[in-house]
């Protein structure tokens, strides 16, 4: 592979890694993990809300 090819597959292969373990903490969440079982329509609500929380649980020290 030629150096352009190397960087191209890395900077896929580390996007793809982030976004799975993204993936994967969501999944942590029992709401997500168990199926979601409540009106369709406050599903965005509930993702949106339980990402914050994710976000803010992985960015705040000392914070489980």
């Amino acid at each position: 592979m030629t150096a352009k090819q190397k960087a191209y597959n890395y900077s896929v292969n580390r996007l793809r890694a982030a976004v799975e373990r993204a993936i994967s903490h969501l999944k942590n969440w029992e709401i997500l993990k168990t199926g979601y079982h409540r009106i369709m329509t406050d599903f965005p609500e509930v993702l949106r809300t339980v990402t914050a929380l994710e976000i803010f649980r992985a960015t705040t020290p000392g914070f489980e």
